[in-house]
């Protein structure tokens, strides 16, 4: 019954994303490993396993997707992976609750970050482990870090959301859901708004925040209100891409957020390996 009532209320929200999911074209099937995770917010995680292509590997990346019918598909379809794969990291890919080949359960998607990363560092106990996000996959990887068990010692947020009405005001049905959800169970509001995560991080995870000047949905303005959120409680930085649209820094600018994105976890990941 729960879960049914959470399926109605995240409708508006998600439903025009609830499609049967397919892989994307021209992936080679055969590389992918296929995994389930119990999720605490009361779903079965789908989620796929790909080595390193390098013998010895610098760390794991858990890969969490923005709203879309892709869903996990979205790493493989705009080359993400494979660019993470090419630079020596294990990655794992997932479906948030309600997307893809996950099952549907309530609104806590930190908790399906949480567990897909705890997956992860448990399929590599000795490899340290990061998140890259975008979108709703950033914002709840950031919400994910506010948990004490959390295993991630640095995150690639592109297009995170500052809160859940800085994205949804312009949908009338979604803004009047979140603005009732404030009144009728603010913990859960809360534990879904990225700048109240911001304030209460656990472990000072490594931070790069990305957003695109062509973003209409995450614009820059946006991106640095969480930025200021931050400020003190762990090292974060802050990437303004030319010409890029949400989501879609490495189409617009593909040498540089190479550069970047493997520049930051080469820097903080095999900085955690050395110390451990």
């Amino acid at each position: 019954m729960k879960h049914r009532a959470y399926r109605l209320f995240k409708k508006p929200f998600f439903g025009r994303f609830v499609r049967p999911w397919r892989w994307p074209e021209n992936v080679e099937q055969s590389q992918w490993r296929r995994l389930s995770v119990a999720s605490a917010s009361g779903a079965t995680l789908s989620a796929l396993l790909a080595p390193a292509h390098a013998a010895q590997a610098k760390g794991a990346v858990l890969m969490a997707h923005p709203m879309g019918v892709a869903a996990k598909g979205f790493w493989m379809k705009y080359g993400h992976a494979e660019l993470l794969r090419q630079a020596g990291y294990h990655v794992m890919l997932f479906d948030l609750n309600g997307f893809g080949e996950s099952t549907s359960s309530t609104m806590d998607f930190p908790l399906d970050v949480l567990a897909a990363g705890l997956a992860l560092q448990g399929q590599y106990p000795d490899l340290p482990v990061a998140v890259l996000g975008a979108s709703m996959g950033a914002a709840m990887s950031l919400c994910a870090m506010a948990q004490p068990a959390h295993p991630f010692k640095a995150a690639v947020l592109e297009s995170a959301f500052p809160t859940l009405l800085h994205f949804w005001s312009r949908y009338p049905i979604p803004k009047l859901g979140i603005q009732l959800s404030k009144i009728l169970y603010p913990a859960g509001e809360r534990r879904l708004r990225p700048t109240h995560a911001a304030q209460r991080l656990m472990g000072r995870p490594e931070l790069l925040l990305i957003y695109g000047e062509a973003d209409q949905f995450t614009p820059v303005k946006d991106g640095k209100l969480l930025w200021l959120a931050l400020q003190g409680k762990t090292p974060a930085e802050f990437w303004q891409v030319p010409g890029a649209e949400h989501t879609h820094a490495y189409a617009a600018q593909p040498q540089d957020y190479a550069l970047r994105v493997i520049g930051f976890l080469d820097r903080h990941l095999l900085a955690e390996r050395l110390a451990s």
